[in-house]
């Protein structure tokens, strides 16, 4: 695999990461899954390619941590995303309780 496909393959990596956490910013949930399915086809074809030449393989184990990075910043994304929309359901929730204890009384 010579080093400008590597680079290439690269570059469309780190482009659909960066679109990826865009959506899940955005909560583009659709987008997000299309682009999860392209982002994972990209890592098996640069790794499937990277196991007939091993000169690559400190490229491949820094691109390797920076995609689980990546995947770690999603998560915590997703979750904080998550924790909002229940506290605002919650308070949504106590407001209406709140709101009918006088009328149920």
């Amino acid at each position: 695999m010579t080093c400008n496909i590597l680079e290439k393959q690269n570059e469309t990596l780190v482009s659909l990461n960066q679109a990826l956490q865009d959506c899940v910013a955005t909560q583009n949930i659709d987008k997000a899954l299309d682009l999860a399915l392209l982002r994972q086809k990209a890592l098996i074809e640069i790794f499937q390619s990277a196991e007939s030449d091993p000169s690559n393989s400190a490229e491949l184990e820094k691109l390797a941590t920076e995609t689980l990075e990546r995947l770690s910043k999603e998560k915590m994304l997703l979750k904080a995303q998550s924790l909002e929309k229940r506290n605002d359901f919650l308070l949504r929730k106590s407001a209406i309780k709140a709101y009918m204890a006088p009328i149920a009384a």
